[in-house]
């Protein structure tokens, strides 16, 4: 998983910037440098407990949550921790085009078109959702699927090199962690930084991602800045902040707990009625 780092050329930065700052006014000094810099020092990261992912990955993610929740028939979050077990160890949680996979191997879980995945289109599993729907559609199949271990019942699915399925297995903490916060089981436990949106769609768009990809009809654009989600719970305020860097998401409101992309989760003032995200106002 991706997690923050320094490199060299940061390390030389933050040497100019002691430097800087002593002569421009010493502690006081060093102070004002590093605020205005430090948003360039860490890279843009989600973090889920002690784990660490991009915000690529977490939107990922939780796509691949909601694709449990809203299937036909009710799965247990155990069917979440399952499926991203598969994503971690196939694609780190990457929704990898055709090319970037083995041989013929497609998304984020590489099914392959030729052993009959997506119907054999290969687009179709470039579609996280969809991906993740015909992976429970597989695992169902067998009745025992609920109390076997991670390892066993993902090979079952996927048919890996490794008949045991462990490579599966060692990711089970990471998995359930990921499925805690991303299906709403632990509130507020994804957090997401990130520089400013230079990109912000639509909160039409915004509110129609959020219906399909959650299984739900309760989203609404209330104006170009701001989409409710009315009866909406902490899966969906996850799905916000685990989306909010693709769509240029600044705020996410729920139950008196309040993210915003540069401070994180603080205990403020919000209706537990209804989950809102506000956009981010691009400078003109």
């Amino acid at each position: 998983m991706a997690t923050r780092s320094t490199s060299r050329s940061t390390k030389a930065l933050l040497g100019v910037l002691v430097v800087a700052a002593i002569a421009v006014g010493g502690a006081f000094g060093l102070r004002a440098l590093w605020d205005s810099a430090k948003s360039h020092l860490t890279s843009d990261t989600c973090t889920v407990g002690s784990y660490a992912l991009d915000p690529d990955q977490a939107a990922v993610a939780s796509t691949m949550v909601g694709a449990v929740t809203k299937y036909p028939k009710h799965l247990p979050e155990r069917a979440s921790v399952l499926a991203l077990a598969a994503g971690l160890q196939e694609s780190k949680l990457r929704n990898l085009a055709p090319g970037e996979g083995d041989r013929d191997s497609v998304g984020v879980l590489q099914q392959r078109p030729s052993q009959g995945w997506g119907g054999g289109d290969a687009n179709r599993l470039n579609d996280v959702g969809e991906a993740t729907k015909e992976f429970l559609d597989e695992l169902v199949k067998n009745p025992k699927w609920r109390t076997m271990s991670l390892a066993e019942a993902v090979q079952l699915v996927q048919r890996s090199a490794d008949p045991s399925g462990e490579s599966y297995g060692q990711h089970e903490r990471e998995a359930q962690a990921l499925a805690d916060a991303l299906q709403g089981v632990k509130p507020a436990a994804i957090n997401c930084n990130f520089a400013a949106p230079t990109l912000v769609a639509s909160t039409t768009k915004v509110a129609q991602q959020a219906g399909n990809q959650l299984g739900i009809d309760s989203p609404r654009a209330v104006d170009a800045q701001t989409v409710q989600v009315p009866g909406g719970r902490w899966q969906t305020t996850a799905w916000f902040v685990a989306n909010a860097d693709r769509l240029g998401i600044e705020r996410v409101a729920y139950a008196n707990e309040v993210w915003t992309r540069k401070d994180g989760w603080k205990h403020q003032p919000a209706s537990a009625k209804a989950v809102t995200a506000t956009m981010y106002v691009l400078k003109k």
